[in-house]
């Protein structure tokens, strides 16, 4: 299992002057790229390192025309705006990143888009005896996008073939650890077997992490379309796919005044999909979301969700400045793009932003410490609008979770919180918040 952070890299940190665009040489532009860069990653490893992640996605790093980087033009090509103009220099640099995580135990995974590319792609520049074709959108996603992208039709064999060698060249060649597989939903899972197949081949251990989500679809909708997509033909398919379902009803409970039994439901539902071969992938935050503290305002609201997603049974993945639980632009054009907004780093933190980290830093560093807090079966206890209290069994160890909303009086037992070590008496004052304690 992984706990991972995720860098959109236009919106990170500039550490390059020399290949900044202007506004005008995107076709599409978002107002808040700062023009971050390869560069600017390498310049901030340790800070990701010190808050303990151990594997990183990056963002789309292939050549495009807009700042998020999904509309890709040539997948053999590394972005000159977030690299250099050299494609060799450009290759060394990210070879540079990747052994700099690596030497800090980090994986790094890079996000690649197979579904669409950018509709003036680069056909002159494809290193194969292949001609890829493309075909019309196929779902009410693709026909929203369809002025910007091109959709490839892989059941023609030279574009199938061509989008898994696309994933070969950069697994041979770069000591990458994986893939973020974007929109997997928009291709069939024969697809996706034999190109996980290939991919396995070349490296045992890579990890395959799929977006299959249906951005206008209910949260049962999105639960089952995981649960379709996870194994096929008796085998899994992706090492991880990120829980839609799981983020839209967490984030939806803690925010209305219901029971909170409805947590543990989403909890024991999502559960159903962890398996020793993949398990799924957990947030709160995502670059295609708003930020969670924009839905609600609320700092206490946003430490139950962040604690909610260390203490599942699978993989966590930290949006950049989840952390520090950076705001997004709520005034922006496309709430759903809102949270693309500049990291902030240590020596502009307010103490929120110092207080937000040290609680995220304890959570990540109790995950590691106690296999509980990612292992074991949930039990359900007690609850109301107010409160839950559950409880973690894993081996002879028992991990029991409060969650609190609103404040009330310590009627359960006598506990010491894991994240401040504080201990709270019968009858002490508990304020909002979640809670952990080991017995």
């Amino acid at each position: 299992m992984f706990n991972g952070y995720h860098i959109l890299l236009k919106f990170f940190y500039n550490g390059y002057r020399g290949n900044d665009y202007n506004e005008n040489d995107y076709l599409h532009h978002e107002k808040h790229n700062i023009e971050g860069d390869l560069q600017g990653v390498l310049e901030k490893i340790d800070y990701i390192a010190d808050l303990g992640i151990d594997l990183v996605y990056l963002g789309p790093i292939f050549d495009s025309e807009t700042t998020h980087g999904y509309d890709t033009k040539d997948y053999f090509k590394i972005s000159e705006n977030i690299a250099y103009k050299d494609p060799e220099k450009s290759k060394n640099l990210l070879n540079k990143v990747i052994s700099e995580f690596h030497k800090r135990d980090i994986k790094i995974i890079l996000d690649l888009v197979l579904n669409h590319a950018s509709k003036n792609y680069n056909f002159e520049n494809i290193p194969f005896d292949l001609k890829p074709k493309t075909e019309s959108p196929q779902s009410p996603q693709e026909i929203r996008w369809q002025n910007l992208f091109l959709f490839w039709n892989v059941e023609d064999p030279d574009t199938k073939e061509f989008l898994i060698r696309v994933g070969e060249y950069w697994l041979k060649n770069f000591d990458i650890d994986g893939y973020r597989l974007d929109h997997a939903i928009g291709l069939p899972k024969d697809f996706w077997f034999d190109f996980s197949k290939r991919m396995k081949d070349i490296k045992k251990n890579v990890i395959l992490l799929g977006e299959i989500w249906n951005d206008q679809g209910n949260d049962e909708e999105n639960y089952n379309l995981i649960k379709d997509f996870l194994f096929y033909k008796d085998e899994n398919v992706f090492t991880s796919l990120f829980d839609f379902s799981f983020y839209s009803k967490i984030t939806n409970i803690i925010n209305k005044n219901i029971n909170l039994e409805n947590l543990f439901l989403a909890i024991e539902q999502s559960e159903k999909l962890n398996f020793d071969e993949a398990k799924m992938t957990y947030f709160i935050e995502n670059h295609d979301l708003p930020r969670f503290i924009d839905y609600t305002d609320n700092l206490d609201y946003f430490k139950i969700a962040m604690g909610l997603v260390f203490i599942m049974n699978g993989n966590t993945m930290l949006e950049y400045g989840n952390e520090i639980c950076l705001r997004g632009d709520k005034n922006y054009q496309n709430f759903n793009e809102s949270g693309r907004v500049p990291m902030i780093f240590p020596e502009n933190w307010s103490c929120k932003e110092k207080e937000i980290y040290g609680f995220t830093k304890k959570l990540l560093n109790l995950r590691k410490d106690y296999g509980i807090m990612s292992q074991g079966n949930f039990k359900y206890i007690d609850s109301s609008n107010d409160y839950l209290i559950m409880r973690k069994n894993y081996k002879r160890e028992y991990l029991h979770i409060y969650i609190v909303k609103k404040t009330i009086n310590n009627n359960f037992k006598k506990f010491k919180n894991l994240i401040d070590e504080k201990i709270y008496k019968i009858n002490d004052t508990i304020t909002p918040g979640i809670y952990f304690s080991i017995r």
